[in-house]
C-alpha cells in the first residue's frame, strides 16, 4: 500500500472521527438541558395557599428559571431556598429525573386557626404564624380579641388543638374570644348564649380547660338544654369547680 493511499485513509478516518465527536457533543449537550419543570403541591386539599404558577413566577423574577439551561448550571439549592422563603411553604424538594425534567415538590403549611384583631394571621400546625394576605374561604376556627402572638402560639394553640381533636367540641365551638383579662369566652354554633371558659391554667401538668369542656359536653349530652330551652340562658359559666352556672336575666342558677 502506497503512502499516499495510507494518508488518504488517515484523513478520512480523522474526518469521520471529528464528525462523530461533534455529533456526540451536540447530542450530550441537548440531553443535559432541563427539558421541563414539574411542580407538585402537597398538603390539605381544603387549603390552596400555593399553586405551581406562584412557584414558577418566583423562580423567573429571581433569575432561577431552569428550563432550557444546562442541568449542571441549574442551582438546585438556590431554587429550594428561594421557594422555601415563600410565605405558605413549609418544605421543598428539588431533583432531576432521567428525562432531565426538574421536579419541585412543595409541602405547604397547614393552618390550625385564624386570629383576627388589629393584625390578622394564621397559626399553622407547627405554631408558626403566617400572614393571611391570600383570600381564604375555607373553614377554620377563629380567635379574636386581645391576643398576643406569644399567647396565640402557646396556650391558645393548645386550647384550639384540644377542641379540634374532639368531634363534638369542634362542631360546637364556632369562635374563641379573648378579652383583655384573658377570661376566655366561647361562641357556640347552637344556643343563644356565650360560654365562659375563664383563664387558661395548668394543674398537675394538665390544662384545667379539659375538665371544664368535659362538663360542657356532658351537659349537652344530658339533654338538659333541650328541656330548659336553648335560649333561656345568656351565659353558661364553666369557671366554677364541678358545676356549670347559667345566667338568665341577671339571675344565676346551677344548670347541673
Amino acid at each position: 500500500m502506497s503512502w499516499r493511499r495510507i494518508g488518504i485513509i488517515v484523513v478520512v478516518l480523522l474526518a469521520v472521527g471529528l464528525l462523530w465527536f461533534t455529533f456526540r457533543l451536540k447530542s450530550n449537550s441537548s440531553d443535559t438541558v432541563c427539558q421541563d419543570i414539574v411542580v407538585q403541591i402537597y398538603g390539605n386539599d381544603d387549603y390552596k395557599f400555593v399553586n405551581p404558577n406562584d412557584i414558577l413566577y418566583t423562580l423567573n423574577i429571581n433569575g432561577l428559571y431552569p428550563k432550557g439551561k444546562h442541568v449542571k448550571a441549574v442551582k438546585l439549592d438556590k431554587i429550594r431556598q428561594m421557594v422555601e422563603k415563600m410565605t405558605y411553604v413549609k418544605q421543598v424538594k428539588c431533583y432531576f429525573t432521567k428525562s432531565n425534567s426538574l421536579h419541585i415538590e412543595v409541602t405547604q403549611r397547614q393552618p390550625m386557626f385564624r386570629v383576627i384583631n388589629t393584625e390578622s394571621y394564621f397559626v399553622d400546625t407547627e405554631r408558626v404564624m403566617v400572614s393571611d394576605a391570600i383570600p381564604f374561604s375555607g373553614y377554620l376556627p377563629v380567635a379574636s380579641g386581645a391576643i398576643t402572638k406569644s399567647f396565640a402560639q402557646s396556650e391558645l394553640f393548645d386550647l384550639v388543638t384540644y377542641i379540634e381533636s374532639n368531634k363534638f367540641l369542634s362542631n360546637l365551638i364556632q369562635q374563641i374570644y379573648v378579652p383583655v383579662d384573658q377570661e376566655i369566652e366561647l361562641v357556640p354554633s347552637v344556643g343563644g348564649f356565650t360560654i365562659k371558659l375563664g383563664k387558661i391554667a395548668k394543674k398537675n401538668g394538665e390544662y384545667d380547660f379539659e375538665k371544664k369542656l368535659k362538663r360542657l359536653e356532658a351537659l349537652y349530652e344530658s339533654g338538659a338544654l333541650d328541656r330548659l330551652g336553648w335560649n333561656v340562658y345568656s351565659t353558661l359559666d364553666l369557671r366554677f369547680d364541678k358545676q356549670i352556672v347559667g345566667k338568665k336575666a341577671n339571675v344565676y342558677s346551677a344548670v347541673n
